[in-house]
């Protein structure tokens, strides 16, 4: 059974797959597979990269981003070795014109179906579970009547180390090798582009690589020029044209790796080779990893491996609603992005991070919260690593180096206590905020120093008007230079800094063994004043203006000709409880009037047309691309929360609609470009020509946002210091919902039922049969799962009154 088909593919019944049914997608198509450390980007056409740790600094197969031709990656050709004809094993590199091809990406692995020839082919590609190495399981049958002689050959151009552009330099250090008795080939390097403290370029790529394949190779070569031939490309590489490869392996060609074996198969036949790539610590460990997955078995209970344990994860969490694409989305890949993509490989086709972002992956890490809290432990202990001991953060920093760039950006740090807060309802690990966590710099502290000494940094940094002052930007990176000279202030960021203070009030005043009362008073007592600035000065009669610049100039105001109107300022006014409900209804309800279009919430309108230096590079973006006019879907799901918040599900899941790819791409995969299975990072806002075209897919900080927006406030449930809550905000026309939930060790089976038509409000919960009190739910920890049944009767109050 195929779901939400389109002229390109589908996803399958249980959702776990979407197959690719035409190579020729508008934009490449692509998987995101990661375990963690070893990764690797594949498109539906076949083309992509392998890294290990990080995917820029330590890149183990050359490749060239290319939004229309997706001709660089690692290829197996398959050979006619009768009449010389060949193919590739996927869509690229030769482009052939296959009888059958489909591709089904799904989590954790790849495979790619075609019959050409007279000849089914199955390429199954995966990263394994537990080590720094991926698998490519070729399976070949003869479907003709006649015997068939034929090879597989493998071929792609080592990196090892930072993506290469200057070739004729890097070329001289890659020392490759081809070991006969591991069926294997090896390549080291004698230069990474990491800091040394014996000089520049004085360092050896710490890895050794390696290639191998299930059988003893026929034939080998370790050299371009001999595999590729003059002026031409992967498409006719002239080793394709010979009987064997050239077999030459030394330190002064132009390194890659190729393995030829053959296969000769009956009619009817089937025959399975495996092929293995990945970057071990050492030779010996190299050989261990080839010894352990090349084999045919080994690697099949390897993919087991990777499929149970993605299918235990996301199963952990379950919900069930009227509305297919909303569960689809939330259930399956929204976790997968956020894990795979985001927070482990942090890397995809349009961009190849590899480093971490401070706000970045802290935000996404909200995905662990209640899949695996433990998950999002980690990630809050490894991003107080990397503060400064004044309270100040980097912006970024690269795994393997830990250089950084350390930031004027206002916003970075305050994430640090904002998603421990969330940490903190989930789970009341309290003992966490007295766990002593290292400076970036020097000395240490214990995880609440940290946070406090972030929130000190932004309370210090205000205008003469009670208003934060903005840097080099809050949120919104593009806002560069709107207060370089440290006189602009945040709107936004005063929202956000106001609900800092609000949670960390009730946390250090009301849920500590001890008590900090006077701190939690001069969290108040600052919130308090905070919210009257940001109530006189920031509001403009009928919304929330974005910000100043340093000569005072207001943006996000009426009497801005560009950006008039900010979406972050109205939404985060109801997410912090910094307006009073009329007010933050109206705000709201001016930033849908003029934000909200088929996709979404733009971020602001109307987009930059005029550079302005005063304000940043957000100004020299088209009008209508990512931040400056488009639907950066990062800010667009805090659209639905707020619509959630103020109790509007209609509008909150019109917008969940508009922002899910699923309906998107399905409705228009023309118009829509990016993959159906994943959230882009931005959308074209109405200013673009291409008005509707997703891009930028897979890294982006929206997943993990997304599902929470859907689960926590659509379905309402959530945890808070006190235990699970159940406050939907259900759209007209569900008639019930089911949410299966763990919190804090508790598995709940949620039954929301309306027993009115469009009910509201929460009427009764019982609880394994027995009406239980208004609150939040019982906890047990007999390890049983208890049923929930959530009645909806009547309105619900206005929200706010």
């Amino acid at each position: 059974m195929t779901r939400f088909a389109t002229p390109y593919g589908h996803f399958t019944d249980d959702g776990r797959e979407y197959v690719v049914t035409r190579p020729d997608t508008p934009r490449p198509w692509v998987n995101v597979i990661s375990n963690g450390d070893y990764g690797m980007v594949v498109s539906q056409a076949g083309g992509g990269y392998s890294f290990r740790t990080h995917a820029n600094l330590n890149r183990i197969n050359r490749w060239s981003q290319d939004l229309l031709r997706d001709e660089w990656g690692k290829w197996v050709y398959l050979r006619d070795e009768v009449d010389g004809d060949f193919w590739s094993a996927t869509y690229q590199p030769t482009a052939h014109e296959p009888e059958r091809y489909q591709v089904r990406h799904g989590l954790g692995y790849s495979v790619f179906e075609q019959t050409h020839r007279g000849i089914e082919s199955s390429l199954t590609v995966f990263v394994t579970a537990d080590a720094p190495c991926e698998v490519w399981k070729l399976t070949l049958r003869n479907a003709s009547e006649v015997p068939r002689v034929l090879s597989a050959t493998t071929y792609f151009e080592w990196c090892l180390g930072a993506p290469d552009p200057h070739r004729e330099f890097h070329k001289l250090f890659i020392v490759p090798e081809y070991d006969a008795g591991t069926r294997a080939m090896y390549a080291r390097k004698l230069l990474w582009e990491v800091p040394t403290d014996r000089g520049h370029w004085n360092a050896d790529w710490d890895y050794v690589a390696f290639h191998g394949a299930s059988e003893a190779p026929t034939s080998f070569d370790g050299d371009k020029a001999s595999f590729a031939g003059r002026h031409r490309g992967p498409d006719r590489p002239q080793a394709m044209g010979q009987p064997a490869l050239a077999g030459h392996v030394d330190r002064w060609g132009d390194a890659i790796a190729a393995l030829r074996l053959p296969i000769t198969l009956a009619p009817g036949e089937t025959r399975t080779l495996v092929f293995t790539l990945g970057a071990a610590k050492d030779r010996a460990e190299a050989e261990a990893l080839q010894r352990r997955f090349a084999d045919p078995l080994a690697a099949d209970a390897a993919l087991a491996a990777v499929v149970a344990h993605w299918d235990e994860l996301i199963g952990r969490v379950w919900v069930e609603t009227p509305d297919p694409a909303f569960d689809l989305l939330t259930n399956v890949w929204l976790k997968y992005q956020a894990i795979s993509g985001h927070l482990g490989a942090r890397a995809a086709y349009f961009q190849q991070s590899g480093a971490y972002g401070f706000r970045d992956q802290l935000q996404t890490s909200q995905i662990w919260l209640t899949l695996d809290p433990a998950g999002m432990r980690d990630q809050i202990l490894l991003h107080a690593r990397h503060q400064f001991a004044k309270g100040t953060v980097l912006h970024w920093w690269h795994p393997l180096t830990e250089q950084g760039l350390p930031t004027n950006m206002t916003d970075d740090l305050l994430w640090l206590p904002y998603m421990l807060g969330h940490y903190l309802r989930e789970t009341a690990d309290f003992a966490l905020l007295d766990e002593v966590v290292p400076y970036y710099d020097a000395g240490a502290g214990s995880l609440r120093e940290h946070c406090e000494r972030a929130i000190a940094v932004v309370r210090d940094r205000m205008s003469p008007r009670g208003l934060p002052l903005i840097g080099e930007g809050d949120w919104c990176d593009g806002f560069s230079a709107v207060g370089i000279e440290w006189k602009g202030e945040s709107i936004w960021l005063g929202h956000f800094l106001h609900r800092i203070l609000l949670d960390w009030a009730e946390l250090v005043g009301e849920r500590l063994a001890t008590p900090d009362a006077a701190l939690a008073a001069d969290f108040l007592a600052g919130a308090a004043g905070l919210r009257a600035a940001l109530n006189t000065h920031g509001w403009n009669g009928d919304w929330y203006i974005c910000a100043t610049k340093d000569d005072g100039t207001p943006m996000g105001d009426k009497s801005c000709a560009e950006n008039q109107i900010y979406l972050n300022s109205q939404t985060w006014a109801v997410m912090a409880d910094v307006a009073e409900p009329a007010r933050a209804r109206h705000a709201l309800a001016q930033a849908t009037t003029r934000l909200e279009g088929d996709n979404g919430m733009t971020l602001f309108w109307p987009a930059y047309s005029v550079v302005d230096r005063h304000i940043g590079y957000i100004t020299r973006y088209a009008p209508g691309l990512r931040e400056n006019g488009g639907v950066y879907t990062h800010a667009a799901t805090w659209g639905i929360i707020a619509q959630a918040m103020l109790g509007d599900g209609a509008a909150a899941h019109r917008l969940h609609r508009k922002l899910n790819p699923i309906e998107a791409s399905t409705a228009d995969p023309e118009r829509y470009y990016a993959e159906p299975y994943v959230l882009p990072g931005n959308i074209d806002g109405p200013d673009s020509p291409n008005y509707g075209r997703a891009g930028w897919s897979w890294y982006t900080g929206s997943a993990g946002w997304m599902f929470t927006a859907g689960l926590a406030h659509i379905l309402g449930v959530r945890a808070t210091f006190d235990g699970l809550v159940v406050a939907p905000c259900l759209p007209p026309g569900w008639p019930e919902a089911r949410v299966k939930r763990t919190f804090r060790g508790c598995t709940y089976e949620i039954l929301i039922v309306r027993e009115e038509p469009d009910a509201e409000a929460v009427a009764q919960v019982t609880v394994d049969g027995q009406v239980v009190p208004a609150g939040p739910l019982p906890h047990f920890t007999d390890g049983a799962v208890h049923a929930v049944r959530v009645a909806l009767r009547g309105q619900a109050p206005t929200a706010g009154a």
